[in-house]
This record gives structure tokens, sequence and C-alpha cells, in this order.
């Protein structure tokens, strides 16, 4: 077979609800890091042409200030959208038994929506995805920028 160039795209993007509280972890090397699962959602016709909801629930890992702004910004129920790549990584559990886990590494995570904290102001905090955080301040939108 002749070499055949394959594109190698490992590109993930979901949108749902996260399902528990944010626990920050310092790894012993002091990195931040955050694991959480986000529910999505999915509407389908069953065989009887009924409307069915499905729900997947899939484990997200966000490292660094990344992980240390989303949990300034979100919370357990809360709407985001992330943006990754697929890894995977086995372990033997405590039965023996061998495990294999399918992840999103997240390169970028926004919150959909705005919800305030106890004792925190009304303003809704930015959380600036990694492109936007990167620009220039006259390249970024503001209120004023948008068509609407």
């Amino acid at each position: 077979m002749a070499d055949l160039k394959l594109p190698r795209i490992n590109k993930a993007m979901i949108a749902g609800r996260i399902t528990q509280d944010l626990d920050l972890r310092v790894t012993p090397k002091g990195t931040s890091t955050v694991r959480f699962t986000v529910a999505v959602d999915r509407s389908y016709k069953d065989d009887s042409d009924q409307w069915q909801q499905l729900t997947s629930y899939i484990d997200v890992v966000v490292w660094g200030d990344k992980a240390e702004n989303i949990c300034k910004h979100a919370q357990k129920g809360m709407a985001v959208y992330v943006e990754g790549r697929i890894e995977t990584r086995s372990y033997v559990d405590q039965n023996n038994i061998n495990r294999k886990v399918f992840e999103i590494i997240a390169d970028n995570v926004q919150t959909l929506e705005w919800k305030p904290r106890d004792g925190e102001a009304t303003e809704p905090a930015e959380t600036p995805s990694q492109d936007e955080s990167s620009k220039p301040a006259s390249q970024t939108n503001t209120k004023d920028d948008l068509p609407f």
C-alpha cells in the first residue's frame, strides 16, 4: 500500500451542564487541575415515532490557569461549552479488572450562563476563551461592536 497521508484530527466539542461541584486540585509539581462531568442531552425518535431523550455523561479534565478560571466562574448545574481533545487511559481497579477511561482534555471551557454565587456582585464576570484572551484589546468585541 502506498504511503497514505491521513489527517491527524482529534477534536471534541460538547455543550451541556456540569454535574457536580468543582474541586480544584494541585499536582505535586504545582499544576492546577479540575475534573468534572458534563451531561449532554440528545433527542431522537424511537421505533414508535415518539421523542426520547438520551443523556451522555462525559468526563472533562482542565489544567493550569484554565482550571483555576473555570472554578472561579462555574458551578454545578451551569451550562458550559467545552472544546478539546479525546484521550484514553487504562488502569486496574480494586477488583483487579482492567478499565479504560475516555475523557476530554479541555483546551477551552466557556460558561454559557451566569449565576451569582453567595456574596458576589450582580454583574457577570467574563470568562474569555483562549483565543480572545490572547487578542489585543482593540480586536476583542465589546457590547458596542455587536450588530444586534
